[in-house]
């Protein structure tokens, strides 16, 4: 049932071990494999609604906590980022679920023209691994943290305590050996799928930023090469018309690209929304493999067509190039650059002035605390 995307020659691809680890565990966010079978269609929305109300259960409980804690600003600041997380978790789940297939589309299209893989270029997919290394070390993190929550969970059984693994509070005996089994469970289910929603969207979105990037880059490469293929050339006549030709494939290669990002940016932009209003720390992350593809129209300026231009001795083409160039320098005058809802653009400066205010909430609670 789990979606498996395929290169454009039919092969499976091999998902890095972060994706892979997303799409094993957590099969609810993951895009289901075309034409399910009935009896899987109901197992997925089973499933679905299931981690919703349990979802839905963890925040009820979280809240309880902080009502309960009101006179108490060490305990309720202590709660509080379980219930923002638990929050934040729970519109995004939404979000996610309402568009998996469309990130199914978007998947198969970016693993059959997007994606480069290690077989037909090393270095660039080695250049690539490289770049995520950062995403992919905040997965370690995320999965050593659940680690430590089952080491903890042992560690309480032993000593015959029972404590939950997040600071809630029930309305009933949650303390009996039957319910208490049954509950830290549903804690430990739910954090698996916080977890592997954070680090995957993390791990999904870089990776899909950053083989676009090295598809943009190539589009610079491969028009140099043409501009020097024809400077090489004795043909002074059809020089601008060969070039242009070039340029047109270029372009059209170019188009693909700027639509491939429009529909990443549409399907990202909620969840970014949602990540600058709730979670600060996720945001910075984020803002590690976020960038803007402002430097193309300076691409298109120095693809060598003054000296393609130099050598032509035809006026009538190189006015058809000259056209070429400027409408090829207007496609991308308004760049690319992650939002969210329109409302923000993700940048350093915007970054910091949440984190300071975070910092400034976080001073503020600390000294009614010492009060």
């Amino acid at each position: 049932m789990r979606f498996q995307p395929r290169l454009r020659n039919g092969e499976i691809v091999k998902l890095s071990w972060s994706l892979n680890l997303y799409s094993r565990g957590n099969p609810v966010m993951w895009p289901r494999e075309d034409n399910p079978t009935e009896r899987d269609r109901y197992i997925d929305r089973f499933l679905i609604v299931f981690a919703f109300l349990m979802h839905c259960f963890q925040a009820e409980l979280d809240a309880h906590y902080l009502l309960n804690n009101l006179e108490d600003i060490e305990d309720f600041s202590a709660g509080l980022p379980t219930i923002l997380l638990q929050t934040e978790v729970i519109v995004r789940y939404v979000d996610v679920i309402n568009h998996r297939d469309e990130l199914k589309d978007l998947l198969k299209r970016f693993y059959t023209n997007i994606y480069v893989p290690q077989e037909s270029d090393q270095r660039v997919f080695s250049r690539i691994s490289r770049q995520l290394l950062g995403p992919r070390l905040i997965t370690v993190f995320y999965v050593a943290t659940m680690l430590n929550y089952f080491q903890e969970f042992v560690v309480n059984i032993l000593a015959g305590g029972r404590e939950m693994i997040y600071k809630q509070v029930y309305f009933f005996d949650n303390t009996k050996m039957p319910q208490y089994l049954i509950l830290i469970g549903i804690n430990f289910w739910v954090g698996i799928l916080i977890i592997t929603m954070l680090f995957g969207d993390l791990n999904l979105l870089g990776e899909l930023l950053m083989h676009l990037n090295a598809c943009y880059l190539q589009l610079g490469k491969d028009l140099r090469l043409a501009a020097a293929r024809l400077l090489e050339s004795n043909d002074s006549t059809n020089i601008a018309a060969d070039y242009r030709r070039e340029l047109i494939k270029i372009l059209q290669r170019n188009i693909d690209l700027n639509d491939f990002a429009a529909n990443l940016e549409r399907l990202f932009t909620f969840r970014l929304f949602i990540s600058f209003a709730a979670s600060a720390l996720i945001l910075c992350v984020l803002l590690f493999i976020s960038y803007k593809t402002n430097e193309l129209d300076m691409m298109y300026y120095c693809g060598d067509w003054e000296q393609i231009i130099y050598r032509s001795d035809n006026v009538e083409e190189n006015k058809k190039l000259m056209k070429l160039i400027i409408l090829s320098i207007e496609l991308n005058s308004t760049p690319f650059s992650l939002t969210g809802l329109n409302y923000f653009s993700v940048t350093l400066t915007s970054v910091v002035k949440i984190v300071q205010g975070a910092f400034s909430y976080f001073t503020f609670l600390t000294s009614m605390s010492s009060n």
